[in-house]
């Protein structure tokens, strides 16, 4: 029971953080904000996040960790059964795209360093755990976080799966090499 009731509360607090994105900004985002739209006191917050950062760092890794494994199709995109970097970076790069006014925000309203650095921790927890390389994991997430930074830039001028197969083209490269 605890487990749905956490899940619920992190849930309110990440989609109340979204929505004032929007209203908002980052910058001018408060805390007590965030409190009011999730419905959530002060100190079931603080149980779950270290602050708006923590809420951010949630929001970037949640969009990233859902992509590892897909157990069912979602509303436009099915990546059941499709495996491969190609297939997850193409999954992580619809999910960018359907936030994309929450990331242009984070990215664009002041607070881009703090958004590019939650998004290379998340990234990099992921793609450590499929190269067990330390260098090409760095190389592939800065090249990960560099793509999704100018496609949102370009305000997703490119298709999700075509900018996948580039980046998966290229980071084969780095792993036939060996990170070298």
């Amino acid at each position: 029971m605890a487990d749905r009731r956490v899940a619920r509360t992190e849930a309110a607090v990440i989609g109340a953080f979204e929505r004032l994105l929007d209203e908002r900004g980052y910058a001018r985002m408060t805390v007590q904000e965030i409190l009011d739209a999730a419905d959530v006191g002060r100190a079931t917050f603080y149980a779950h996040f270290q602050g708006k950062e923590g809420v951010m760092a949630a929001f970037v890794a949640g969009v990233i960790d859902h992509v590892a494994a897909p157990a069912n199709a979602e509303p436009g995109h099915d990546f059941t059964g499709r495996d491969g970097a190609a297939a997850q970076v193409e999954h992580a790069l619809r999910h960018v795209q359907e936030h994309g006014h929450a990331v242009r925000a984070l990215l664009m309203g002041g607070c881009s360093s703090e958004f590019i650095g939650a998004l290379r921790e998340a990234a990099f927890g992921r793609i450590r755990k499929a190269t067990r390389d330390d260098y090409a994991a760095r190389f592939l997430t800065g090249a990960l976080v560099e793509t999704i930074v100018r496609w949102v830039e370009t305000d997703f001028a490119d298709e999700p799966r075509t900018l996948a197969a580039s980046y998966a083209a290229q980071a084969a490269g780095v792993l036939e090499t060996g990170g070298a």
